[in-house]
């Protein structure tokens, strides 16, 4: 496809295991890279489809499990995956081999056509409610774990989750809720130090779009402009700069963080400066490293800043009433305006 940036490849022959919503499928990859593998199969999937897939990368014993897309299919005979956040110790395993082929580098980009591919849209009401869950997934060395957690946010598409692992943000995680006897499979999005000690909580997003908590969420509305406005929580503003750190997973499923400095504090969100642009909507974790607190929040607005190079971003907190501790005075305007 024109314009795609392809990652370094090698040719492999190695048997691979599908698993998408229509069941597991059996298949041949014969070349890979980090951002994907080509399956030789009579049993294709659509395009856009999701799946697992397991398969052996030499000389490892063990084998790999990565989420993935089709990005491309040749009915009846090939369709070419592209992975979906790539856990790290994986990623380097598959560098390891591509290099003692080819003894090149291989880049972290995925395999997918940046013109094609259509940005996720999965948003849903979070309802505050502990839900009793099991996780289960595979640790570095292939050995299968399993632990009780219990959710604090659920949401249609996931669920922030109190656990006593720390898993690693794209690794892979089958939930099962005993209470509706439904399990899915999802991806760790964020993790971060839980007030309780000895706990971790995690971010998780579901695979597929089946509601596994047998909950009704209320009905999403279309956000515009002028909904925003009425919705944005309301507090005074203080001009203050505090050092803050970004966390978030970019588009192509990787891990990033930035440092920046907040303009204005409200009580429910800040003004921060930053070195980067995030898009409206994307959530991220912001950290005060000089106040060790921190805070899952999202974009609601972004413009070029003064400073050459730095971009403004208005920033909501999603989770908290007072993350900055200080007593602000009562505002009937608007909140961190542009």
């Amino acid at each position: 496809m024109a314009g795609r940036r392809e990652s370094p490849r090698a040719p492999i022959l190695t048997q691979v295991e599908a698993q998408g919503d229509k069941g597991a499928l059996l298949g041949r990859a014969s070349d890979i890279s980090v951002g994907g593998l080509l399956i030789e199969t009579p049993d294709t999937l659509a395009e856009g489809a999701t799946v697992v897939v397991r398969f052996f990368v030499p000389p490892q014993r063990l084998p790999l499990e990565a989420a993935g897309r089709v990005v491309r299919c040749d009915p009846g005979k090939s369709m070419a995956i592209g992975f979906l956040g790539l856990p790290e110790d994986h990623r380097q395993k598959i560098i390891s081999y591509i290099q003692g082929v080819q003894g090149i580098p291989a880049e972290a980009q995925l395999l997918f056509d940046r013109q094609t591919r259509k940005p996720r849209q999965r948003r849903s009401a979070r309802i505050r409610r502990r839900v009793a869950v099991v996780l289960s997934w595979q640790d570095q060395e292939g050995r299968s774990r399993q632990e009780a957690a219990e959710t604090k946010l659920l949401s249609r598409y996931g669920a922030m989750v109190l656990a006593f692992s720390e898993l690693k943000p794209g690794g892979l995680v089958r939930v099962a809720v005993p209470d509706t006897g439904k399990e899915d499979l999802s991806r760790v999005v964020w993790t971060a130090a839980a007030q309780v000690p000895g706990r971790v909580e995690l971010g998780l997003e579901f695979m597929s779009a089946e509601n596994v908590w047998g909950v009704q969420f209320p009905q999403d509305q279309p956000e515009t402009p002028e909904t925003a406005q009425v919705a944005r929580r309301r507090s005074a503003r203080l001009p203050r700069q505090i050092d803050v750190v970004l966390n978030w997973v970019d588009e192509m499923g990787r891990v990033r963080e930035e440092q920046g400095q907040t303009r204005l504090l409200s009580k429910h969100g800040a003004a921060v400066n930053s070195p980067v642009g995030l898009a409206s909507k994307q959530r991220f974790r912001l950290r005060a490293p000089e106040m060790n607190r921190e805070a899952e929040s999202h974009v609601v607005w972004s413009k070029p800043s003064e400073l050459p190079g730095r971009t403004d971003l208005g920033v909501e907190f999603l989770e908290t009433e007072d993350f900055w501790e200080i007593p602000f005075p009562p505002d009937p305007g608007s909140p961190v305006d542009k």
